[in-house]
């Protein structure tokens, strides 16, 4: 997927990062002001390492933003999803293929990982 650094996207960025509250705590200063002068003072950047720049502080908000349940869900539900799925066929359940891709099923499992985790810990959990 390739990402158009024009002006309406880096200020929907800047946008998002406000929202979220990671404006300040994950950017310096330098690089909340990249955010907000860039797309005030041109349309689309044609520098390469400007592009460089521009990219990293993107990922680094959508890395910041990120759920946590959305991170949990690719480490822990996929992968508990596609083990279920997999023994679910060998005890011959016909449909069972379809749980190892099923992104609900994911969150679920994901999920009930997060609240026996938090039990676990007498909720401790951050």
């Amino acid at each position: 997927m390739t990402v158009e650094f024009n002006s309406v996207f880096l200020l929907k960025m800047r946008k998002h990062a406000l929202r979220k509250g990671v404006w300040f705590k994950v950017l310096d200063g330098t690089e909340r002001a990249l955010l907000y002068l860039v797309p005030r003072c041109m349309e689309k950047p044609r520098s390469s390492k400007l592009i460089d720049i521009l990219a990293k502080i993107v990922v680094k908000i959508k890395d910041a933003v990120k759920s946590n349940v959305t991170d949990l869900v690719s480490r822990v539900g996929r992968p508990l999803a596609k083990k279920l799925s997999g023994i679910a066929q060998k005890w011959g359940h016909r449909t069972a293929a379809e749980w190892a891709t099923d992104e609900r099923f994911a969150r679920y499992l994901a999920i009930m990982k997060m609240n026996s985790i938090s039990a676990y810990y007498g909720g401790c959990v951050s």
